[in-house]
């Protein structure tokens, strides 16, 4: 008998203990062997609907209350606790008074006298009936959603953390064009699945589910059997124990390729619409700007054909400038329309090292004249370190910085400054900064900066521009693999960066492009060391211009004339042209590089073959403006490539170098 420390009477305590069991719905019984009696407590008795008995109930009475198809299981359990004298349990179902069968849960124990004989079994009685059905409610809506899953194509998993173990339906492996399995692959076998391109962003997914506690959704393409790729996407969310820590992921996939598919034709028609709008915008812009010369060009010159001879010299001047204002705008016009619709230049154009403390000393003096007008002050470029190259295209960064120094003088106030730096950042990329200290830029407007046709100018009338400079200037830096990025305060000024990766030391030295004094000018043959030419010894060196066009040859015929100290000759095709080469030994010839009969290249290269002519330097004139053409001819053993419409200063220049008295010695 067990003792108790509180002082009162055990007997209580039991009273205690059975009100309890009562209060709890636990039936106690003990059925007596030798009288086949079952004496039960009151919950028992109400467990089966019947008024409590102190005599007990028959075990046949019992038996009677018990399912038909239960009853062989009952006297199997009785039997299996007897011969292994221990507890059986089962569940068996009795019917209630109100006549509906409850699934009781019924427990036995076997109790022998001091000789070993059986005299009764002690038992428990719980009803579960509420419980069964819960639990079979549940397994029919489970079956229900794998049902539902199934036929929607989702797969579910689990995934238990502590020990790594993973569960598949069979779903999962349907998604990967698998024949299912009893077991979920490895977590190595499962990143094989996944598309090589994605499975770093795969498995920062899987670590991030691993350590959080936040529902994780992404998407990833996996590789069938067959080749083909899926796209999948994965949800899933964590199963938390008693002290809130992350036991178990439980999640689903589902195929979205379709929805990828329609996803991406709706961005396509997207774009496709937007650039239908966008080429629609250009259009109209295009038309607006090429217009606006062109009314000026051909109203000023209808003026002058109807004044005949009775405009006075300062009318007539001021006409023939509205006309070249005009056609200068629309040179400038088409100039940057062509380097903005020249797509993939980069994937072709070589790129070297371009010294940048050399580049700016070159291109700053071409802005002189425009910042002295407007009394812009322009600091001395500052290059740190002072060997500093980038890597890229001599000719385009030269482009991009006239593009900002250009912008940063119209757009400066009067008797301000620009300042141009590059130094070293050390991330292994250079910063050249261009600086003003002009009106500046509202944050709206400098958004909108890099797009064609955004113009600063329509908030100050009267700046010359067509709106696309800085949309060249990004175009440019992103064929270079480089940025522009940029910053501004209204009535402060404005600071655009130009981001360059920095050249290699073994990359090839570019300088800078543009216009080469034929004193420089490489000799005949392409990529051949560099070479003094000396003018002629004829005291009028002669310039033949092979050219098929009458009205280009009649300008570059007037402006020849100008200079008393030269003689011109011209060559309607190819072949009359190399026989004059021949026969006058011009110091210098122009070649168009279209000519009807053979193109230009060929041109030079007879007159490379022939001694007589090999070391006459020639320039490249056309009209076809493209880089790659430009390149090209360069690379062919031109001296310099000249682009129609003809810039006379730069004609000018080459004359003065072709004219100059002989170098002594």
């Amino acid at each position: 008998m067990p003792t108790f420390d509180s002082p009162q009477d055990p007997s209580f305590d039991l009273e205690q203990l059975h009100l309890a069991l009562d209060m709890s719905g636990v039936g106690i019984w003990r059925m007596d062997i030798a009288r086949q009696v079952v004496h039960a407590n009151a919950a028992s008795f109400r467990l089966l609907g019947l008024q409590p008995r102190v005599s007990g109930l028959a075990v046949e009475a019992i038996m009677s209350l018990i399912h038909p198809e239960d009853r062989a299981g009952v006297e199997e359990a009785a039997h299996r606790s007897r011969q292994l004298n221990q507890a059986v349990e089962l569940v068996s179902r009795f019917r209630h008074r109100d006549g509906r069968w409850r699934h009781v849960l019924s427990r036995r124990m076997p109790i022998r006298d001091a000789q070993g004989h059986l005299v009764s079994f002690f038992g428990m009685l719980l009803d579960v009936t509420e419980r069964l059905r819960d639990e079979q409610r549940l397994r029919d809506a489970n079956q229900r959603i794998a049902l539902i899953a199934r036929t929607a194509g989702i797969g579910t998993w689990e995934w238990d953390l502590p020990d790594g173990h993973s569960r598949w339906d069979e779903q999962m492996f349907l998604l990967r064009g698998l024949a299912p399995q009893p077991r979920a692959p490895s977590l190595e076998q499962m990143t094989r699945l996944v598309h090589p391109d994605d499975r770093d962003r795969v498995s920062q997914q899987i670590f991030r589910a691993s350590a959080g506690d936040e529902i994780t959704q992404y998407e990833f393409r996996v590789l069938l059997p067959d080749g083909s790729v899926r796209w999948l996407a994965s949800r899933s969310m964590p199963v938390l124990d008693e002290q809130g820590r992350v036991v178990r992921r439980i999640g689903v996939n589902w195929d979205i390729t379709a929805a990828r598919a329609a996803e991406q034709e709706r961005q396509a028609a997207a774009l496709a619409q937007r650039e239908s709008e966008a080429k629609s915008e250009l259009l109209a812009r295009m038309s607006h700007e090429l217009r606006t010369p062109l009314n000026a060009i051909l109203g000023f010159t209808e003026l002058m054909l109807a004044a005949g001879d009775r405009l006075d010299e300062p009318a007539r001047r001021s006409r023939l400038e509205h006309i070249q204002s005009a056609g200068r705008h629309l040179l400038a016009l088409i100039n940057d329309v062509l380097e903005l619709a020249r797509p993939g230049a980069e994937a072709t154009h070589p790129l070297g090292a371009v010294p940048l403390a050399p580049l700016l000393a070159d291109t700053l003096p071409l802005v002189e004249g425009p910042a002295a007008e407007r009394q812009i002050r322009l600091h001395p470029p500052v290059v740190e370190p002072p060997d500093l190259a980038a890597h890229g295209d001599a000719l385009w960064i030269r482009q991009v910085l006239l593009n900002l120094l250009t912008n940063a003088i119209k757009y400066n106030r009067r008797g301000g400054w620009v300042q141009v730096t590059a130094r070293a950042t050390s991330d292994e990329r250079l910063l050249v900064t261009v600086r003003d200290s002009g009106h500046g830029m509202t944050q709206e407007a400098l958004e909108r900066a890099f797009e064609p046709f955004q113009r600063a100018a329509q908030r100050h009338p009267g700046v010359p521009g067509v709106g696309i400079g800085l949309a060249v200037v990004r175009t440019l830096m992103q064929r270079m693999g480089g940025e522009v990025t940029a910053r501004s305060v209204v009535g402060q000024g404005s600071e655009f960066e130009l981001w360059l990766r920095r050249a290699d030391e073994d990359e090839p030295l570019l300088g800078p492009s543009g216009f080469i004094p034929l004193e420089e000018a490489p000799p005949a043959g392409a990529g051949g060391p560099r070479s003094t030419v000396r003018p002629a010894p004829s005291p009028r060196p002669l310039l033949l211009y092979i050219e098929d066009n009458e009205v280009n040859v009649m300008i570059v015929q007037e402006l020849a004339e100008r200079r008393p100290g030269l003689r011109f000759a011209a060559a309607p095709d190819g072949r009359s042209g190399l026989a004059m080469a021949v026969d006058l030994a011009p110091a210098l010839i122009l070649l168009d590089m279209q000519l009807p009969d053979m193109p230009g290249t060929e041109v030079l290269a007879r007159l490379r073959a022939d001694p007589r002519t090999a070391r006459i330097p020639c320039i490249a004139l056309s009209a076809n403006a493209m880089r790659e053409d430009i390149h090209a001819a360069l690379a062919a053993g031109f001296v310099d490539y000249w682009t129609k419409p003809l810039d006379f200063e730069l004609f000018n220049r080459a004359m003065d170098a072709l004219l100059q008295p002989p170098m002594a010695g």
